[in-house]
């Protein structure tokens, strides 16, 4: 196995890649959807990491609602189906 020295310069390279200026994506709405993925983990450095990259990219507080309301619904959904799946389970 690599040494974790090797292992962090790999990470640094694949977020490098995937946040670099080029992409079919442009750079703000990749972060978006980190920041939508950054809440579903409910990961506290990635959701402000992506917060502030927002702001740098100069992201509307408008745009981040909406990212944030996506979000929201993805966990709104997933809790619905999995109490609708348990009752069934459970009748």
């Amino acid at each position: 196995m690599a040494d974790n020295h090797d292992v962090i310069e790999h990470y640094n390279s694949f977020h490098a890649a995937v946040y670099g200026p080029e992409g079919a994506l442009d750079r703000k709405t990749r972060h978006l959807i980190c920041l939508g993925a950054a809440l579903g983990a409910s990961c506290e450095p990635c959701t402000k990491y992506a917060l502030g990259v927002l702001r740098e990219l100069q992201a509307s507080d408008a745009e981040i609602d909406e990212a944030i309301s996506v979000a929201m619904t993805v966990g709104a959904s997933s809790a619905r189906l999995l109490a609708k799946k348990v009752r069934a389970e459970n009748s």
